[in-house]
């Protein structure tokens, strides 16, 4: 069967990242959940973890390669090459498409050209925390070509919606806070381990951005206390040189006080130990780490980054302390290790504040901005059509 002409059901998802992030993990949650008979296009590397997991899952319907790891170009020619490659594809292919989304301000500069050489609308949908100076440079001239294009804005927090509107590409009043999706089916415990010491989680990479420098120093200073330390992280990190020392001084504790899991690929297994969850960054634009454990009704220890501070509230969720502040986040842990009754309200907080996580209100919202139609798959059927191949 054939899809009825001029029905414009697919969506062109522009993604950069070859790794599997926070911005990519929710782009796969998106991609996962929009109904057929939309038809999920991704415009992306060949290569990378984040295609082998697309692959894996089965998530998209049709590729549009835009470089693979073997070219011997620079990022920036290979960005250009990206551009003309996918406003090649818009032009041909514009009577089928329903929007563009570009999954970042990197992918802007890629997914511009293509929405305005095609005449379909552009969804912007930014996670980061902070863009590179070219993007800065060029957020000025996308704002005045896209000027009288059909264009909707929205980014994961206030702080990324700060950091698309400082980049000159829109203004604050035309950007939509659309969080990140989680569902809970991946992250979500099924049981949680018993046990008469209470264990404190760090989850994630062992980055500068993520408080990693802060961990020895915090947990010396609850040496006093009996809980148990885990660290879903490891030692391959583009700031490992540096954390030499600080590796080396968590190693020096008993084993039976610190444990190092290493990262686990399903973070369920690190959620049914944590009856605590520190969160020391010094960027985020987002926190997924938070926002999982309150899907599983974890309090969480964190720094006081704006993202944060919208994500678990006024001692909703959790606890929050100055940023880098070592003695603050000791004070802070050790409150929540010693009151039952704090870490028990706080785990219920979370799970009530985590809903705006939904899959389903995020993607329904997407779905509006990328401008289906409630209705698209009773026309289609009653059409007798289906998907494009």
């Amino acid at each position: 069967m054939t899809v009825t002409p001029g029905t414009r059901n697919t969506v062109v998802f522009v993604s950069l990242a070859r790794g599997v992030g926070g911005s990519t993990r929710s782009l796969a949650t998106v991609l996962e959940r929009i109904e057929r008979p939309v038809v999920r296009l991704l415009a992306a590397p060949s290569d990378g973890k984040y295609i082998d997991y697309v692959n894996k899952h089965g998530l998209v319907d049709e590729r549009l390669p835009l470089w693979d790891s073997s070219t011997e170009r620079n990022g920036r020619a290979k960005r250009l090459i990206a551009a003309v490659r996918l406003a090649r594809w818009a032009r041909r292919n514009r009577s089928r498409i329903a929007a563009i989304h570009a999954n970042g301000p990197e992918e802007v500069n890629v997914a511009a050209p293509a929405a305005l050489v095609s005449g379909v609308p552009l969804v912007v949908w930014i996670h980061a925390y902070e863009v590179s100076p070219w993007v800065n440079r060029l957020g000025p001239v996308w704002r005045r070509l896209l000027s009288r294009h059909e264009v909707k804005w929205a980014a994961v927090s206030a702080t990324a919606r700060r950091v698309l509107t400082d980049s000159g590409m829109a203004v604050a009043e035309d950007v939509e806070i659309v969080p990140n999706p989680i569902d809970p089916g991946d992250v979500r415990a099924d049981h949680r381990r018993q046990s008469d010491r209470l264990t404190v989680g760090f989850i994630g990479t062992a980055e500068e951005r993520k408080g990693f420098q802060m961990l020895a120093d915090v947990v010396e200073g609850l040496s006093d206390l009996p809980i148990r330390w885990a660290f879903y992280t490891n030692e391959f990190s583009k700031d490992a040189r540096q954390q030499e020392p600080i590796w080396a001084r968590l190693r020096s504790n008993p084993t039976d006080r610190v444990s190092f899991p290493g990262k686990v690929e399903d973070v369920r297994e690190a959620y049914a130990e944590c009856d605590i969850v520190f969160c020391p960054s010094t960027k985020e634009s987002f926190c997924r780490v938070a926002a999982e454990a309150m899907i599983n009704g974890i309090p969480v220890v964190a720094s006081d980054l704006e993202p944060l501070q919208d994500l678990l509230g006024h001692e909703d969720a959790g606890l929050l302390f100055p940023t880098g502040d070592t003695n603050r986040a000791v004070a802070a842990i050790r409150r929540l290790a010693l009151d039952a009754e704090l870490r028990e309200r706080l785990g219920k907080g979370g799970r009530e504040r985590a809903h705006a996580f939904e899959p389903e209100q995020v993607v329904d919202r997407l779905r509006t901005m990328y401008g289906l139609r409630g209705d698209l798959d009773s026309e289609l059927e009653a059409a007798g059509g289906s998907q494009p191949t």
